[in-house]
């Protein structure tokens, strides 16, 4: 029995052909899918590539849309957009199917919400900072038996010389080297005085 030859390298031609010919998603799927992205009229995010079924009506289209965009079904209207954005079809026709307005790969459906009191309008659905964050008091956390802060009191008290530091570097097996507290004022005064206000900084 012959030894099979060492593989060989893959020369950068032929890396750029794998490359060029890989499966996007575009070659495995059914004659009547197509990959559409999906853009929405409250959301800064795009869906890219998402499958629909060219004989899905247009009001499946929608409920399938609503579980991605959060809108609701009533007050959503679809746009079919070409590979530059122009607005190729309004698919306002529920009972008709996707495949009537001749969607390609690549193409965009636009959701266009409604609803002003959609929880998708004025970036609910993005910005956390309208989400109002849970604070918990002083006296509520000294209530908790399992706190850090608890912890570090029974730390403490069976140890004043205890820092979180050591605690770490104990549970990692690894010997604690605490760190050079400087007290000098005058530390690397020298270097200091040649740093001017304004001075700019060189890599």
């Amino acid at each position: 029995m012959m030894a099979e030859p060492p593989p060989r390298e893959i020369t950068e031609l032929e890396a750029l052909k794998m490359y060029v010919t890989a499966d996007t998603g575009f070659a495995n799927k059914a004659d009547g899918t197509v990959l559409l992205a999906v853009t929405h009229s409250n959301l800064s995010s795009r869906f890219m590539e998402i499958r629909f079924d060219r004989h899905m009506s247009i009001m499946r289209c929608k409920e399938k849309l609503q579980t991605h965009t959060g809108t609701n079904v009533s007050a959503m209207r679809l746009q079919l957009k070409d590979w530059d954005g122009n607005v190729v079809a309004d698919m306002s026709d529920d009972g008709k199917m996707l495949g009537y307005y001749s969607p390609e790969d690549g193409f965009v459906c636009h959701v266009i919400d409604l609803d002003p009191g959609s929880m998708s309008a004025n970036g609910w659905l993005e910005d956390v900072s309208k989400v109002e964050k849970y604070q918990m008091s002083d006296e509520d956390y000294n209530k908790r038996d399992n706190s850090y802060r608890k912890f570090r009191e029974m730390k403490l008290a069976q140890d004043p010389a205890w820092t979180i530091e050591r605690e770490m570097a104990e549970r990692r097996g690894q010997e604690y080297t605490p760190k050079e507290i400087i007290t000098d004022e005058e530390f690397m005064k020298d270097e200091a005085d040649k740093v001017a206000v304004g001075s700019r900084c060189e890599c």
